[in-house]
């Protein structure tokens, strides 16, 4: 279902890890774009959408990603992968191990 074409109640798991897509007019599923802006998941449409808007694109690139280090949408396994990647570069900085 593509943006727009929704109009009725909201899924129980709107915006949740694998449910329904956060976006207001969509109910689509799974939901696998953590939106690191909204702290909610999104559909690959809506993310797509979002992410690549001229406008959301350059404020996250100039304000937020310098600060950060990580895309405005990742998925799980994206996420998981660099929280082990600053673990891993901790451990190997740490001087007590």
């Amino acid at each position: 279902m593509a943006y727009g074409d929704y109009d009725g109640p909201n899924k129980p798991d709107k915006g949740k890890e694998g449910g329904s897509c956060n976006r207001t007019r969509c109910q689509c599923a799974p939901a696998r774009w953590y939106n690191h802006g909204s702290y909610a998941w999104y559909c690959d449409d809506c993310r797509d959408q979002i992410e690549f808007d001229h406008v959301n694109l350059r404020a996250w690139q100039t304000r937020w990603q310098p600060k950060l280090g990580h895309p405005m949408f990742e998925t799980r396994e994206m996420m998981d992968s660099r929280a082990s990647k600053s673990t891993e570069e901790a451990a190997t900085c740490d001087p007590q191990s």
